[in-house]
């Protein structure tokens, strides 16, 4: 797979450029690049059109073909449709969604977005907006994950060869192709617990087409009035609402990480799901059963984490990384322990989340 320098080498060499920034009636030097991130599997741009900001997204993933793209523009165009806060895409001049440009040896695929209004909280050094209770957020979050999951009960495909893959088949895929082999115990950790998740049922009030990356560094808060809206559903897929909520309660993590006690923090972070709850129910509601698993999509949350940390490795051809944080997650998986460790003596807060420390 062409990795993002490759991608970008390949755009400035063959002159790309100019003929993307010409389907969206734009000069080529209003395309402000992003800057690279670790994990950023996509070439972001930023310009200015008719006093309005948008988002210009180049993908050049093998996993995402233009079907994969569609399915997810749809769902977007749903969402936006029926009032949710997202990041809506722009048609280009000739009135798609998404252009297809190729190079000698690859094919891009270009999609542009109204830039979403306001400020990623991680953006604003996690500072909320004057005058307001964090709980305002903890609530904005919650009740936006719930409206979304509540207009997916409903949503259908526009073509059945336009329909985003199930979450829980990607992760099987991604096991005999990025875990390396020693991890064995790991493999068989994950497989059990596919095993379990998979007999989980489907019904529409539970499962259904969800964000699957739901977190703070894809939504940007407006900071005069606290509404959320929300982008990148390139993850996007089918599986249990629950995984977005735990993905919701990993994200939580770092407003306590710092603390000693894990009394204290185990006391913060449900306090702070408990609020992001009350934002939920305002528009859906899961049964308790299924809240009381919320231990087991943590389980699946930390699977997907590290099965995409092997596959970038791999895309990018780094060589296995046996780091405090990759050795930290190593342990808790292959010891069972919950919560990402949080309320274990695994745990240390000078070093979140890495193991370099005895335990």
């Amino acid at each position: 797979m062409i990795t993002r320098q490759e991608a970008l080498e390949t755009i400035q060499q063959q002159l790309l450029l100019p003929q993307i920034a010409k389907l969206y009636a734009i000069e080529p030097d209003d395309l402000q690049l992003y800057p690279d991130y670790d994990g950023c599997q996509n070439l972001t741009y930023f310009y200015k059109r008719n006093d309005m900001h948008h988002v210009l997204r180049v993908s050049f993933r093998n996993d995402r073909p233009p079907d994969q793209i569609l399915a997810a523009l749809d769902f977007i165009r749903y969402l936006h449709e029926n009032g949710v806060r997202v990041s809506p895409p722009v048609k280009s001049l000739e009135g798609r969604y998404m252009e297809i440009i190729s190079s000698d040896f690859y094919q891009f695929a270009v999609v542009s977005f109204e830039r979403a209004p306001g400020h990623r909280l991680p953006d604003k050094g996690y500072k909320y907006r004057d005058g307001a209770s964090i709980d305002e957020y903890y609530v904005n979050w919650g009740r936006l994950l719930g409206q979304m999951h509540r207009l997916s009960q409903d949503y259908s495909p526009q073509s059945p060869t336009r329909r985003r893959h199930q979450l829980v088949d990607v992760l099987s895929d991604y096991i005999p192709s990025y875990l390396p082999p020693s991890y064995s115990k790991v493999r068989e950790r994950f497989q059990s617990l596919l095993a379990e998740v998979s007999k989980l049922p489907h019904d529409k009030d539970v499962y259904g087409l969800i964000h699957a990356d739901f977190n703070d560094g894809n939504f940007c808060v407006d900071y005069t009035n606290g509404n959320i809206t929300v982008f990148d559903f390139d993850d996007s897929a089918y599986c249990w609402f629950m995984f977005d909520l735990a993905d919701a309660w990993r994200s939580g993590r770092g407003w306590i990480m710092a603390e000693a006690d894990p009394g204290k923090r185990r006391d913060f972070m449900n306090k702070y799901f408990d609020t992001l709850l009350s934002g939920y129910t305002h528009e859906h509601t899961l049964p308790e059963t299924w809240l009381k698993r919320l231990p087991m999509f943590l389980k699946l949350i930390e699977m997907d984490g590290l099965l995409g940390e092997f596959r970038y490795m791999s895309i990018n051809g780094c060589d296995e990384e046996n780091d405090g944080a990759m050795a930290y997650q190593q342990k808790c998986i292959e010891d069972d322990i919950p919560f990402f460790g949080f309320f274990d003596s695994i745990y240390s807060p000078r070093h979140p989340f890495e193991l370099c420390h005895p335990v």
